[in-house]
């Protein structure tokens, strides 16, 4: 994701730095760097640790972007060959496959969002039921191996699928058991909250919001990049794209080898040193740390689960947050249904719809690179970047709802891409939000060992439910849309833009 807002330190205790630093607040070369505001057990330079991790990100998401379109393709194929094996077998070729202009007809795209909407449903039971244990035990143990589980895991699933319909040629909705693969390590979502979490741990609280800038930007650039080379794949043969996603997964996964063990040390830093052990045993922190210690282990394993995460209950706006981001979710899976919308509305090919993943990349970058550096060093340089988070993740939801209700409302392509960029505007209050839960938190809750890891396994947890809700629900509404008939497609996305509607209420009634 994006950045981070936390607490400065050291002689200007309460300044902020601003969500996107610009050029001129990057340090002289000869200034030491700030060091990260506790003890880990990495040796390594924060800076090389960034590096591995934008690294590691960009490869995944070009793995991504080259899966995405051409899954739902290869899904779409294989429905319509099946359906016209059944009622019309002369309009399949010798080598068992449909011309896709002749599977736009509502019976093969009613199936297509059926499977691909009870897939995000079993794909996000693992995200829903791991990301609290994995939290607590990145928080114990360390990240870095939960992180390497998730990856292979996740290329797991995508290995099934392609083995299941490519190789076994078994029926189609078979592609639901690779959601048991997310079980190893809980998948993707278990994943990104671990290299977000590895991520916080090393850099310096001041550099966050820059730092998860950045990454956030290797999202992006893939995106931008990857999706009209994806297109251009799919028009040779569907299955180049599919097979070099899971060697960029794999490569990946051999990055997220080389990153270091990040987790927080337990004993705190006072003043930039490490106490000692008799000025530990002596201190009213270290009774209060042993007395806390013997209530747990009188507790079981779920209760000590839940007394970990009752930090998020002792601020109501930390809870508040944290429930948008289900509906966030939820409100952000109609882009699921995207590619299908717009070739069943404008009886495009995926491969051409699939550009406009190029162009959500593109608007993305013209907002994260000048929009936005330009609101907030210039518009809003006189604020908090708490606060500054707090009007940006407004103003976005806003725009995520009038661009829904734009894409809902489209009657033709020009109005859809219009609708799509208004929509994409407001894309970045995910990772506003979470940096603005992340300061509030760590604001409010001073302690010896990071509750970070736990909230972002939370905030997973919400995601996972939306995206859970969102599976079915927004396939349905697709399905229900096609049986109204062509002016009623987008009903996803007019569920979205209601979803926003009712996060800016939340949003507009949370204070910094």
């Amino acid at each position: 994701m994006t950045e981070r807002s936390p607490k400065g330190q050291g002689m200007v205790d309460e300044a902020r730095v601003p969500l996107l630093a610009s050029p001129i607040a990057v340090p002289a070369i000869q200034t030491p760097l700030p060091a990260p505001s506790h003890c880990t057990h990495c040796s390594w330079p924060w800076t090389y640790v960034v590096l591995l991790c934008i690294t590691l990100s960009l490869v995944s998401d070009t793995g991504d972007y080259l899966y995405t379109a051409p899954r739902i393709r290869l899904l779409e194929s294989v429905a319509c060959t099946q359906f016209y094996l059944q009622y019309d077998p002369s309009l399949v070729g010798r080598d068992g496959y449909v011309p896709e202009t002749l599977c736009k007809v509502d019976p093969v795209q009613n199936e297509l969002a059926s499977v691909m909407g009870w897939q995000l449903f079993f794909d996000s039971i693992p995200a829903i039921l791991l990301p609290l244990p994995f939290g607590y035990l990145a928080d114990r143990f360390g990240r870095k191996w939960i992180l390497v589980l998730s990856m292979v895991g996740f290329m797991l699933t995508w290995v099934s699928t392609l083995s299941i319909v490519g190789v076994f040629h078994w029926p189609l909705r078979y592609v639901w058991l690779s959601s048991l693969f997310n079980l190893i390590g809980g998948g993707s979502p278990i994943g990104t909250t671990m290299l977000t979490t590895i991520v916080a741990d090393v850099v310096p609280p001041e550099l966050r919001s820059t730092v998860f800038f950045y990454r956030f930007c290797a999202d992006m650039i893939a995106e931008f990049l990857v999706s009209p080379i994806t297109s251009v794949l799919m028009r040779r043969n569907i299955w180049n794209p599919l097979l070099a996603a899971i060697g960029f997964q794999a490569c990946a996964i051999a990055v997220a080898l080389i990153l270091p063990e990040t987790l927080p040390d337990a004993t705190s830093e006072q003043e930039g040193t490490i106490p000692d052990e008799d000025s530990l045993a002596s201190s009213p922190i270290a009774e209060t740390d042993d007395e806390r210690l013997l209530d747990m282990k009188s507790l079981n394993w779920l209760q000590r689960i839940k007394k970990s995460y009752g930090f998020v209950l002792r601020d109501a706006a930390v809870a508040a947050l944290v429930l948008t981001f289900l509906f966030s979710k939820f409100g952000r899976s109609a882009n699921t249904v995207l590619l299908q919308y717009a070739s069943k509305r404008y009886g495009w090919d995926l491969a051409e719809a699939g550009l406009l993943l190029s162009l959500r990349a593109g608007v993305n970058l013209i907002l994260y690179t000048i929009i936005l550096p330009f609101i907030i060093n210039f518009i809003l340089s006189n604020k908090s970047a708490a606060y500054k988070d707090l009007l940006i993740g407004q103003a976005s939801v806003v725009f995520m709802a009038l661009g829904g209700l734009i894409l809902f409302a489209s009657w033709s392509a020009p109005l859809m891409i219009t609708g799509l960029i208004v929509y994409t505007l407001g894309t970045g209050f995910p990772p506003v939000a979470r940096s603005l839960v992340t300061y509030l938190v760590e604001s409010h809750h001073e302690s010896r060992t990071s509750d970070i890891g736990r909230l972002y396994a939370l905030i997973s947890v919400m995601e996972g439910v939306g995206t859970l809700l969102a599976g079915p629900g927004m396939a349905w509404a697709f399905r229900w849309g096609m049986s109204l008939g062509p002016a009623w497609l987008g009903i996803p996305f007019g569920f979205s833009s209601i979803l926003f509607a009712l996060i800016a209420v939340i949003v507009f009634r949370v204070k910094v």
